[in-house]
C-alpha cells in the first residue's frame, strides 16, 4: 500500500506562514529527527507527486530516498520539486533545489532558503507564551474594582485553557466570566465574554485547568483571538517567543 501524501499549497502562501530563514536548519532537524514519508511534487499544480523516505538533514543537503512506484519501479529525478509533509503544528512545504543522485541510490539536494509552515485548522490551539512572557494576562472582571489574572495554557480562535487556583472563584460548568481582556504593556484587547465548558484538575493538586469559549463575540474579538493565537504560533515555530510581546498591537 502506497503511503499517504498531501499536494503542496495552491497560490502564494501567506507571509505569516513562512519560517524566519535565520531558524530553517534548526526547524529541518527538528522537523526531520526522525525517517519521515513526504511528497515531492513538480511544481505547485502537482497533484500526484512521489513519495520520498526523508532520511536526515545534513550541513551538505537533505537526503532521501524515492519509495518504488505501484508498479515496483523508481522513478528518477533531478532538479529542482516542492517537498510537502505534515507535522503537528501544519503543512511543511518548501522547494528543494539541484537534487542529484548519491552512490548509494538515494539523493541529495542543497538545504532549503526557506520554508513554511501552513495552518488552517479553524480549532487549532497553540500553547500560550509561558514563562518567556510573564506580562501576557487574561483579566477576567467580577465586579468593580475586582479582577483575577489567569494564567493561559493554550488558545485558539474560538476559546482558551486556563490554569487557575482551585479556590479562586465559583468555576462550575456554564459560569460566565464577562468583561475580560487580554493585557500586554499596558495595552488591552477589547473585552471580551467567556464561558466555562469543561473543568480537569492541573498539575498541581491546588490548582485547576478551565476550559472556555467566547460568548457572543464581536467581529474585533473574533479578530484579536485569531491574531494573537496566530502570533504566538509563529513566534515559536520561528524561535521568537521573547520578541514576541513586540508585535502587540491592540488599542488601549
Amino acid at each position: 500500500m502506497s503511503a499517504r501524501i498531501y499536494p503542496p499549497e495552491p497560490g502564494e502562501i501567506a507571509p505569516n506562514y513562512w519560517v524566519d530563514p535565520r531558524f530553517t536548519y534548526k526547524n529541518l532537524e527538528r522537523i526531520f529527527e526522525e525517517d519521515r514519508i513526504c511528497g515531492l511534487f513538480k511544481n505547485a499544480s502537482d497533484r500526484e507527486g512521489i513519495s520520498i523516505n526523508v532520511l536526515g538533514v545534513e550541513p551538505s543537503g537533505l537526503r532521501f530516498k524515492v519509495m518504488p512506484l505501484a508498479d515496483g519501479s523508481h522513478p528518477a529525478i533531478i532538479g529542482t520539486r516542492i517537498l510537502v509533509t505534515y507535522v503537528d503544528s501544519g503543512k511543511v512545504q518548501f522547494s528543494l533545489n539541484n537534487i542529484r543522485l548519491a552512490t548509494d541510490s538515494s539523493y541529495t539536494s542543497d538545504l532549503p532558503q526557506k520554508i513554511a509552515i501552513v495552518q488552517r485548522r479553524k480549532n487549532f490551539r497553540t500553547p500560550g507564551p509561558g514563562n518567556f512572557d510573564r506580562d501576557f494576562k487574561l483579566l477576567i472582571y467580577f465586579a468593580q474594582g475586582k479582577e483575577m489574572i489567569a494564567q493561559i495554557v493554550d488558545m485558539s480562535e474560538d476559546g482558551l485553557q486556563l490554569d487557575l487556583r482551585a479556590d479562586a472563584t465559583d468555576m462550575s460548568i456554564g459560569t460566565i466570566w464577562t468583561g475580560c481582556s487580554f493585557e500586554r504593556l499596558k495595552n488591552r484587547s477589547e473585552p471580551f465574554d467567556l464561558v466555562i465548558r469543561n473543568t480537569r484538575l492541573s498539575q498541581e493538586s491546588s490548582r485547576i485547568r478551565i476550559g472556555c469559549q467566547l460568548l457572543d463575540p464581536t467581529p474585533r474579538n473574533r479578530i484579536e483571538f485569531e491574531s494573537t493565537r496566530n502570533g504566538i504560533h509563529t513566534a515559536r515555530v520561528q524561535r521568537r517567543l521573547k520578541f514576541w510581546f513586540q508585535n502587540v498591537s491592540w488599542c488601549s
